[in-house]
């Protein structure tokens, strides 16, 4: 079985494992990789900080939309969505979940990635014809509920899960 790692949290569990085992120690001779770690570096030393920087790939920032996104997130939200999860994001006749609030917020805002949200809507909704949507029309209705959660705009919001999950749903 072959193990990948990717994002973030994988490419940094990689290097950890591989620091602790020694793959990684620098050598006092020029920066060459030898095991077991031998030469009195500290696995914390700068040539494996350097190391797992080049390889952590980009930098994980607030989540942010554009309001044209939020525009057609509305349209699409009132004509598909508003009747399970009400006009107000607070719950629908329906029995939909609210989409805003203290329970949306304890659910997916904080350190948490974006691509969490967008994951559950992309594939549970609408409960009748899960994933039904290109995923630039689930980007768009992510970026209604953070602009209806008072998240702030600016730079799109990717429609790609991986790009996503360098977004971080702090306000």
């Amino acid at each position: 079985m072959r193990r990948t790692f990717s994002g973030p949290a994988g490419r940094l569990a990689l290097i950890s494992g591989l620091a602790a085992a020694g793959w990684l120690a620098p050598s006092a001779s020029g920066g060459e990789t030898h095991a077991p770690l031998d030469h009195g570096y500290s696995a914390a030393g700068p040539d494996l900080i350097h190391l797992a920087q080049a390889d952590a790939g980009p930098v994980e920032r607030p989540v942010s939309y554009s309001m044209d996104q939020a525009d057609r997130g509305e349209d699409r939200y009132a004509t598909d969505c508003e009747e399970c999860h009400g006009d107000d994001l607070r719950g629908g006749l329906n029995g939909g979940p609210p989409l805003r609030g203290l329970a949306f917020e304890e659910k997916y805002t904080g350190d948490l990635p974006a691509s969490l949200l967008f994951s559950y809507m992309s594939s549970e909704m609408p409960p009748n014809a899960p994933g039904r949507y290109p995923p630039t029309t689930y980007a768009d209705l992510t970026a209604y509920v953070l602009k209806r959660n008072g998240f702030q705009p600016g730079a799109p919001l990717p429609a790609d899960l991986d790009a996503l999950g360098y977004l971080i749903m702090e306000k």
